[in-house]
């Protein structure tokens, strides 16, 4: 492992060595979970083997996801994922996707916000697990080697400066997610208590402003996030999608609030 003493070791990694630790944490965990399936134990359940296979199996999807997301990171295509895993990139992108922007908007750390440990202190500790296998090689770094912050330890600075912008952002969409909650249930209770159609009208305006806000904040995370600028660029359109259509409702309420003052003057 290269020696950078003048470099104190970040807390957190490139979203990129991130998502590798991720990976390789889950893939320990299944080979544990896999191992424990070996012994046979003829006073166990009915049922017992089969549920503890398909537990099995739900481990490995998410091994699955957690592969899509490092070869994201990576600068993987979705034709590219699409070919590796024998679909269509369509098919790939609507089956991974989610979890790809579940990911980005969690923050990109494999491990929950406040852990003790770091992401490099777990991948030494995958090294220790890893060789303990690999007999022909007892002092392998066959986990940390392969990270940025052990191979390129000059670029933390640059990476912590990119997290903190895309932090940034992230922290301003989860606000208007709350926002539009919070509209679309001042919305419902008025629709619930037969308000008039301008109040409606206004709601939705605000719903709508609110997208288009959401929208802009996701162009700007292409270029805080790149690796992840499908996602954003496929977000923002949503966004927008949701803003042209709620303003067209809105539109509509507040035509019929002007026809029923019309109504009500004449």
């Amino acid at each position: 492992m290269t020696d950078t003493p003048d470099i104190p070791e970040p807390r957190v990694l490139s979203p990129r060595d991130e998502a590798r630790v991720s990976f390789a944490l889950q893939a320990e965990m299944i080979g544990k979970a896999a191992f424990d399936l070996l012994p046979v134990d003829p006073s166990a359940p009915h049922g017992d083997r089969l549920r503890r296979a398909l537990a099995l199996r739900a481990d490995t999807d998410l091994l699955i996801e957690d592969a899509v997301i490092a070869e994201r990171e990576e600068g993987a295509t979705w034709t590219q994922i699409a070919e590796a895993a024998g679909t269509s990139k369509q098919a790939a992108h609507e089956r991974w996707a989610g979890p790809v922007s579940a990911w980005a908007a969690s923050g990109r750390a494999a491990l929950p916000s406040g852990n003790h440990r770091t992401a490099l202190d777990v991948a030494r500790r995958l090294d220790e697990v890893y060789a303990k296998h690999d007999r022909g090689n007892p002092a392998s770094d066959a986990v940390s080697s392969g990270l940025d912050a052990v191979r390129f330890p000059g670029a933390v600075a640059a990476e912590a400066a990119r997290r903190e912008r895309a932090a940034g952002l992230h922290a301003r969409l989860t606000a208007l997610r709350h926002q539009l909650t919070s509209l679309h249930e001042q919305h419902r209770l008025l629709s619930d208590g037969g308000a008039r159609p301008q109040a409606r009208a206004e709601v939705q305006a605000r719903q709508s402003a609110t997208y288009e806000e959401q929208a802009a904040l996701y162009e700007e995370l292409t270029a805080a996030e790149p690796e992840l600028a499908d996602e954003h660029r496929a977000n923002a359109e949503t966004g927008r999608a949701f803003a042209a259509s709620t303003r067209e409702y809105a539109e509509l309420l507040a035509a019929k609030s002007e026809d029923e003052v019309a109504k009500g003057s004449a």
